[in-house]
């Protein structure tokens, strides 16, 4: 069967198990305490963490050596690169904040800055799974190869539940609707299928890049995280430990998700 075809459907998969997880706003109730809202903030910042460690950073080294690449020279480049992107997207959102001033503005900036990580991580995981499928596709006799690609689909789907709980409930908690809360959540795995699909299609010359790629987001999520996730999971109504619960909660759940799932 045709690589992009396959890798169209695996990366529809993991978008849709993103959107099964951001589903979830709907059962929280519309007005959350204070201290729901920093455990819900922590568990963010957990499940953002635990993939950026074992979902990007870990497979990035893998690639990389697979590669013929210094390993730990492209991943910090890509690491450093992801970093020095969020830096000036943060100045920016700053400034651009500091304009609005009076004017009624929907999102925060921490809230932007979530779903932009959680975006960017998003690319690189459909990458993975396109590139396997095309690898799959080319040896058609090699059933391992296929199972392998179906298998690592599954687990980046898996995983992505979890982080579409993550970026919806910032979003009700910033007063969005539900169902506004839901697409946007959504749509931050849309980019999956359309990277999976490109990866598929130009699998020789994408895969020397991927390792970066990997770095770059897991960059841009560490940065969010202790820049606007974990300050803001201990502002509001509690001393702090809702926060640190939470993040724990997250963390967790998102380790033993990406070890069990290999």
């Amino acid at each position: 069967m045709n690589g992009i075809f396959l890798a169209f459907l695996g990366t529809m998969g993991t978008f849709s198990i993103t959107a099964l997880g951001a589903a979830g706003i709907f059962f929280v109730k519309r007005e959350v305490s204070g201290r729901l809202q920093n455990g819900f903030l922590g568990f963010a910042g957990g499940v953002m963490i635990a993939a950026s460690v074992w979902s990007l950073l870990l497979p990035g080294l893998e690639f990389a050596e697979e590669n013929g690449q210094t390993g730990w020279l492209v991943m910090t480049g890509g690491f450093l690169l992801g970093v020095i992107t969020l830096l000036i997207a943060d100045d920016f959102l700053k400034k651009w904040f500091a304009r609005q001033e009076g004017r009624r503005v929907t999102l925060g900036k921490s809230t932007l800055m979530l779903v932009m990580a959680i975006t960017v991580h998003n690319i690189p995981e459909g990458m993975s799974v396109g590139l396997a499928f095309a690898l799959a596709a080319q040896k058609p006799s090699d059933l391992a190869l296929f199972s392998g690609a179906i298998a690592l689909a599954v687990g980046i789907g898996i995983q992505n539940f979890p982080e579409g709980t993550a970026v919806a409930l910032p979003l009700v908690k910033e007063g969005m609707k539900k169902k506004t809360a839901f697409f946007i959540a959504s749509m931050t795995a849309a980019v999956e299928p359309v990277f999976g699909v490109l990866a598929a299609a130009f699998a020789g010359t994408v895969r020397n890049s991927i390792a970066v790629c990997l770095a770059f987001a897991a960059g841009t999520m560490i940065y969010v995280v202790v820049e606007e996730l974990i300050p803001e999971a201990h502002i509001e109504g509690s001393d702090g430990k809702e926060g640190t619960l939470g993040f724990i909660v997250g963390f967790l759940v998102m380790m033993i998700l990406d070890v069990a799932l290999g």
